[in-house]
């Protein structure tokens, strides 16, 4: 018995010139890496089930929201283990229903200089859009990244600074549901040209009703100064700038040049919500740019869907949620305010 107990003790003990063991983190969960094999299907009711976990239970650890976040991966990565175009493809989510801002572009720089290997980028966009600035450099960062090979499916909405973003593309891949829309910028929720377009229909009624002259000219002049003018008009002068370099690498593949697709995006619409559908887009980019019901358009549709159905459930737990990355890239859920 006391030998037996000697050679396990030898055995059990560690060699001198082993290394020693690693620690594991405080707060790490005992889910394997989301990059690793699953061992089994993650369903819908197994993603309800880690999301409640981690934000409907009080006092929950952090190991739970650390098992939300792979749950939500390993149902993605199911999600596009089901189409063979997946793997043609490094994949960016962007999926956000609030705004677009700067922290996004880093988050995309973050998630594309740690792909493994080179491939086209392929992004799954939707977006009700946001800052201009973010959306521009975001678009050189893809197209740098993908080899200027770069793909964006819309499988419902990449609205104003989304559809800047959209240029970029070498191929915008659209279907029945998807819309784009103008990128005339926004300031305090208002367009910016609305003021010109504002004094404009002034100076229309004063030409119809001139005996109204000195009534408009007072209002004007405690309303507007002649500085926002300029100031408003620049401001859309820069979305077209940002739109026009961000198309110039495939004008080649454009309907028009780059200039006059980038003016009809800011001027030609009069409002900002104004649906640019799948026809709509191929009169505008051209066919060669805009591409239908492909196989990657059938994939970001089948991503959006479940991206859709983990924020509703986000939604019911209290949560915001957002994903903006690869699929290593830790989905973000915030408690609502």
């Amino acid at each position: 018995m006391a030998t037996a107990k000697k050679a396990a003790a030898k055995k059990s003990a560690p060699n001198p010139g082993d290394a020693p063991p690693a620690s594991k983190p405080a707060g790490t969960s005992e889910q394997a890496d989301p990059s690793a094999p699953a061992s089994k299907p993650f369903t819908q009711a197994d993603v309800v089930q880690a999301i409640f976990g981690a934000y409907l239970e009080p006092d929950a650890p952090h190991s739970k929201k650390a098992d939300a976040n792979i749950a939500v991966q390993r149902y993605l990565e199911q999600t596009i283990a089901k189409h063979s175009v997946g793997s043609q493809y490094n994949i960016i989510l962007f999926y956000d229903t609030t705004r677009m801002v700067q922290s996004d572009a880093d988050n995309i720089y973050s998630a594309v200089t740690e792909f493994p290997e080179e491939k086209p980028i392929l992004v799954i966009l939707h977006s009700t859009g946001g800052y201009v600035e973010p959306a521009y450099l975001i678009g050189k960062l893809l197209r740098e990244y993908s080899g200027e090979d770069l793909h964006i499916a819309v499988p419902r909405r990449a609205k104003s600074a989304a559809t800047l973003l959209c240029c970029a593309a070498d191929r915008i891949h659209m279907g029945g549901l998807s819309e784009l829309g103008p990128i005339d910028p926004q300031i305090d929720n208002l367009p910016a040209l609305g003021l010109k377009s504002s004094v404009q229909h002034i100076a229309e009624l004063v030409a119809e009703y001139p005996q109204a002259t000195e009534l408009f000219s007072n209002y004007l002049a405690k309303a507007v100064k002649p500085i926002h003018i300029g100031y408003y008009e620049r401001v859309a002068e820069s979305a077209v700038q940002y739109a026009e370099r961000l198309l110039k690498p495939h004008a080649k593949d454009l309907k028009d040049n780059p200039e006059n697709i980038a003016k009809t995006l800011v001027y030609s619409y009069k409002d900002h919500g104004f649906v640019i559908d799948k026809q709509e887009a191929v009169s505008i980019f051209g066919d060669k740019l805009v591409v239908l019901n492909t196989p990657e358009y059938n994939l970001g549709n089948a991503l959006y869907q479940a991206l859709d159905f983990i924020n509703r459930i986000a939604g019911y737990a209290n949560q915001t949620f957002y994903m903006i990355g690869s699929l290593t890239t830790a989905p973000v859920f915030t408690a609502k305010k």
